[in-house]
């Protein structure tokens, strides 16, 4: 598969989380005895914000507000969970084209599988797994599953940046298609780790 036969996906977007805050926040109310109604709360608030900030997020989220009215319950934490961090997030600029990333950087020598994460991000259960309590993080990750993605840390970042800074000209002689690519990638990931106490988050079209 060359370069120009990959689909562009020009729907990605993209945010800085300081996430020691924003989970101390939301495992300190979720320990409350009227917890769980105020996160619900809250979630409602942002779902109908004006603030183009917290709509740019929510909007693109996978959630299910009209059930949020008739249940206060855990059912909808996992939805809560990622709808509560809108307040805390700062916009930065997204790959333009995360398919392009996934399909272009094993053949550039990347595993697919670490290709497929840096253009969709990791699984969003293992960011509560690092910064949530016991408690919290049960709550939470018997509902998760798989399949909600994205985040990336500070490691993620400066591992790809090395890794981009060692290709060589000769590497892309076949797959010039792909040099725009590689420089998107380099250009947002440098920027987000400018903020090394911050993780990556990442939206984008399926």
């Amino acid at each position: 598969m060359g370069a120009r036969d990959m689909d562009v996906d020009t729907t990605s977007r993209a945010w800085m989380l300081e996430p020691i805050e924003y989970h101390r926040d939301f495992e300190a109310l979720l320990a409350t005895p009227d917890g769980l109604v105020e996160i619900r709360d809250r979630a409602m608030a942002l779902w109908n914000s004006g603030d183009p900030v917290v709509r740019s997020y929510v909007e693109r989220l996978e959630v299910d507000p009209d059930g949020w009215r008739c249940e206060c319950e855990d059912t909808h934490l996992v939805e809560w969970y990622r709808v509560l961090m809108a307040p805390y997030l700062i916009p930065m600029p997204a790959l333009p084209a995360p398919d392009l990333v996934r399909h272009g950087l094993p053949l550039l020598g990347w595993h697919v599988a670490e290709a497929r994460r840096l253009a969709r991000g990791r699984e969003v259960v293992t960011l509560a797994e690092r910064h949530l309590d016991d408690d919290a993080l049960e709550r939470l990750r018997l509902r998760f599953g798989w399949n909600h993605k994205g985040w990336l840390d500070h490691d993620d970042l400066l591992d790809t940046l090395h890794r981009l800074c060692r290709l060589e000209r000769t590497d892309f002689r076949d797959l010039r298609g792909l040099v725009p690519v590689v420089d998107s990638v380099f250009q947002v990931f440098e920027q987000a780790a400018t903020k090394p106490d911050h993780v990556l988050l990442v939206l984008s079209a399926a």
